[in-house]
């Protein structure tokens, strides 16, 4: 009666999950540091701003005229979000719902049934569904810690790739280490990419939130001029972390490289968009608005990460350079009994790492919280 692949969408609660609920039908208190939900953490869009956009995208609305790109003022707004904007610049923009679905349209307009996809490691979880979604197959390149920092493995990423690769994804911030690629790491992979001719697909979600100052050039990451001249370039991004609005569902997927490859690229996923056209057009009316109007939020809020992460920075084995996540090594203790035991003693929620295919045991957790609550064993 069912795919394949059903049974993998199929589970049962684990251990952690269901002490969690324990906790909270007993009515005991619950920090939760596995989420990284700045809504939970009380970071909220100003509401009169966000009121003043709908009510105006409300006007524009009022006569269905769907855009299978998206809507061209948004896609104006995000093409002049990016340095050195030239007109027609939003002609290589497709509004998706979010960064999870930029992905599955992604895999699917480069990858055949049975294709790779090489992605970091430690790996984010819901890679695994989007690829069996896609009926693709992942395979992976580490992240290392040498000399006191995360480092890209190069030798592990040259070990990825074979004939059956299609692309390679690049998270910068890294989600849950906190890595942002250096200019050398970059240099590296661009050569790969233009060596072997294979797409990148860059997620910067957590573009916004980057603590190390050190990690800039001419005030932008490096990932964004390194990478100029590769092949074919995806670069993800949209509203959720940025602007603290994960329900507008407003995500993109923006395309650069060679002229031919993005004009195949884009009229591909202009298709893959139309058939589903599933961004809400209130939403995308008012995305200019929230770009223009929502600078002195994201001033703010990014100063009140910051304020966190400076809290919380040295609870990691490695001080994330940005993101909203990092990692704690502990030794040779079975995570899910340390999670468990930091549930039941302090009732704080953290992710065995493992979650996160980590390359030795450690928990996760994030810093929006700040240290009040927080706890280790």
């Amino acid at each position: 009666m069912f795919a394949d692949f059903a049974d993998d969408f199929i589970g049962s609660l684990n251990p952690l999950a269901r002490a969690k609920n324990e906790r909270l039908e007993r009515g005991l208190p619950l920090y939760d540091y596995a989420s990284g939900s700045v809504h939970d953490a009380g970071i909220l869009f100003p509401q009169d701003v966000l009121k003043s956009a709908m009510d105006h995208a409300f006007v524009r609305a009022e006569k269905y005229a769907p855009d299978s790109k998206g809507q061209l003022l948004a896609r104006e707004a995000i093409a002049r979000y990016y340095a050195g904007y030239k007109n027609g610049d939003e002609e290589r923009v497709i509004l998706t719902p979010g960064t999870s679905q930029s992905y599955w349209y992604v895999f699917t307009l480069l990858a055949n049934a049975g294709d790779e996809i090489v992605v970091p490691r430690p790996c984010y979880p819901l890679f695994e569904y989007i690829a069996k979604l896609c009926k693709v197959t992942l395979t992976y390149y580490d992240l290392e810690v040498k000399d006191g920092i995360w480092k890209l493995n190069i030798d592990s990423l040259h070990r990825a790739l074979n004939a059956k690769t299609r692309a390679i994804v690049l998270i910068s911030p890294h989600n849950p280490t906190g890595h942002v690629l250096s200019h050398t790491e970059l240099e590296l992979i661009r050569h790969i990419a233009c060596e072997k001719n294979i797409p990148l697909i860059i997620d910067e979600v957590f573009y916004e939130f980057v603590f190390d100052e050190t990690c800039y050039e001419n005030g932008n990451l490096p990932q964004r001029t390194v990478l100029a001249d590769c092949p074919l370039v995806f670069t993800l991004n949209g509203f959720s972390k940025m602007f603290a609005l994960p329900g507008m569902k407003i995500g993109w997927i923006k395309i650069d490289g060679y002229a031919d490859a993005v004009h195949t690229a884009v009229s591909a996923l202009e298709m893959i968009a139309d058939t589903f056209l599933p961004v809400q057009d209130m939403a995308q009316f008012a995305a200019a608005e929230i770009f223009e109007s929502g600078q002195l939020f994201l001033r703010d809020y990014k100063k009140t990460i910051r304020d966190a992460w400076t809290e919380m920075k040295d609870m990691y084995s490695i001080v994330p350079q940005g993101g909203f996540y990092g990692v704690k090594f502990i030794g040779d203790r079975d995570e899910d009994v340390y999670a468990l035991e930091l549930l039941h003693k302090h009732g704080v929620l953290v992710h065995p790492g493992y979650f996160f295919t980590c390359p030795e045991p450690a928990v996760v957790f994030s810093f929006l919280k700040g240290i009040e609550h927080f706890a280790l064993v």
